[in-house]
């Protein structure tokens, strides 16, 4: 007997299998995602860190830093003006210039090579992504310590909402960057709506606590 001739899929089958198909696909797609994400905050999580470490050891350790900060060319600087100053007057070398920017935003790194001549640096606001307190209040707001706590360093107005919900700072009274939701602040015992906590370059830096020390 002859053998049947073997049928293809049909219409119905060959739809189920592309369902199948971009079932497994969404799901995989999820999964790399939400890891991506994950690996962005930890990122950045480690970039502002390392920030703050490099700060907060020249302010406690190098006496031409504090002068510089107190009553020197950084003195009147804040937010990414203080930066700026950071690097013009050789607090910070070109190694730290990779930690201005969170790299789960859109912002851009700066070439190093613009720190040849560190008296003509401009840094680009594009390449920077944190706030920064005011050069001679920079002691105080890192101090700060049971109901003045502040914010020492916070993502800026471009990069508030990398994170969803959440925004990346280092507390004056803590050892570690942390995310920071409006809900946890409002839990602790902070005025803030949520009209300011949606424009923080306008209704919280430099003026509503615990930004009230940081600027854009």
């Amino acid at each position: 007997m002859q053998r049947k001739a073997s049928r293809g899929f049909t219409l119905v089958e060959l739809m189920v299998v592309i369902a199948i198909i971009g079932l497994l696909a969404s799901v995989l797609a999820t999964s790399v995602v939400s890891k991506m994400k994950k690996a962005g905050h930890d990122l950045d999580k480690k970039v502002l860190q390392d920030l703050y470490n490099a700060l907060q050891m020249k302010v406690s350790t190098d006496e031409k830093t504090r002068v510089k900060l107190i009553r020197g060319p950084v003195a009147d600087k804040k937010g990414r003006e203080f930066w700026e100053a950071c690097f013009k007057n050789k607090i910070f070398d070109a190694d730290m210039l990779p930690k201005m920017v969170s790299k789960s935003g859109q912002d851009i790194e700066m070439d190093r090579r613009s720190l040849d001549e560190p008296e003509m640096f401009i840094l680009d606001p594009l390449g920077c992504s944190w706030t920064a307190p005011q050069g001679n209040e920079c002691m105080l707001v890192m101090t700060a310590r049971g109901k003045a706590r502040r914010v020492v360093i916070c993502s800026n107005e471009r990069n508030w909402i990398n994170h969803e919900d959440e925004v990346l700072t280092v507390w004056s009274d803590g050892e570690v960057a942390e995310y920071v939701s409006l809900e946890e602040l409002t839990g602790w015992g902070y005025e803030i709506s949520k009209e300011q906590w949606d424009q923080p370059g306008a209704e919280l830096f430099g003026k509503t606590k615990p930004f009230d020390g940081v600027f854009d």
